[in-house]
């Protein structure tokens, strides 16, 4: 711990007080006066008492920071562990011998991960940004890649949905890919 003014050296903590040009006591200006030896103890207490409040706070502090850190670090640990199960599906139908399996069984197999993995996203309050011809075009969940003509639909809509879009609860993670009606 660092030296204060407070410490002692073996020394008696000696205070000038100048009160209108003379000591606390009525004495000229400039002599010394000692502290009763109380007063030193209880300046002494203070300031080991606010020395330590000073200390746990810090300590506190860092205790935050790290349980914040360590927070972000495996804030994915549950979405990454209900994965886990859909990629043992994938290694699975990978392992399959093509020549023994029909095309069908296969699509049927995907369907199967493909609606485990949506699932788990609706559980991790994902929503899927889909939006259909006509839909309005929203600069927030939309990405406008191509525009076309078309009479059947108004200007400044959507005419054709290329890829869906995520948000996660209300914020867009990545935007639905869209051909705009010009």
């Amino acid at each position: 711990m660092s030296q204060t003014p407070f410490d002692d050296k073996d020394d008696p903590l000696d205070i000038q007080d100048q009160v209108d040009g003379e000591g606390g006591d009525g004495s000229p200006a400039g002599s010394e006066r000692s502290v009763n030896p109380q007063e030193h103890q209880r300046l002494k207490d203070e300031r080991d008492r606010l020395m330590y409040a000073v200390a746990e706070s810090q300590n506190m502090r860092k205790r935050l920071e790290a349980e914040k850190e360590q927070a972000v670090q495996y804030a994915n640990t549950t979405l990454i562990r209900s994965l886990i199960p859909m990629i043992d599906n994938f290694e699975r139908a990978l392992a399959v011998d093509p020549s023994k399996v029909d095309g069908a069984t296969i699509l049927k197999g995907l369907q199967i991960v493909h609606d485990q993995m949506m699932k788990e996203l609706e559980k991790q309050n994902v929503e899927v940004i889909d939006p259909r011809p006509g839909t309005p075009f929203d600069p927030s969940r939309h990405e406008a890649l191509m525009q076309k003509e078309d009479p059947n639909l108004k200007p400044g809509t959507v005419a054709q949905a290329l890829t869906r879009g995520y948000a996660l609860k209300g914020r867009t993670i990545r935007p639905a890919s869209v051909v705009l009606v010009k």
